[in-house]
């Protein structure tokens, strides 16, 4: 039997995303792992697949410390400045 791997995570910039979506996958895993937000509610809302979400999950804790540090980093510049670590970063790209 041969199985194919599916891969719904792709690297944009140094960022994990949901392949086809654009959605974050430290995004993701922050709503459901420290927000405590129902995988069903993601699904229904996000417009994901049970297996898209799963993979966020297992890349999230494959990751975990540089996922955690790329969401701290983005929170503490958010209060600081009034813009998200995303926007900062469009604004940074921008200027070069």
């Amino acid at each position: 039997m041969v199985i194919d791997p599916i891969n719904h995570i792709e690297i944009d910039e140094g960022r994990p995303l949901i392949a086809g979506t654009g959605l974050k996958v430290a995004i993701i895993a922050q709503m459901i792992v420290k927000q405590g937000t129902p995988i069903d509610w993601m699904i229904e809302n996000y417009d994901l697949t049970p297996a898209q979400i799963h993979a966020a999950l297992s890349y999230y804790y494959d990751h975990q410390a540089a996922l955690d540090r790329w969401i701290e980093e983005g929170e503490a510049l958010t209060l600081e400045t009034g813009v998200s670590l995303d926007d900062y970063l469009q604004q940074k790209r921008q200027q070069k």
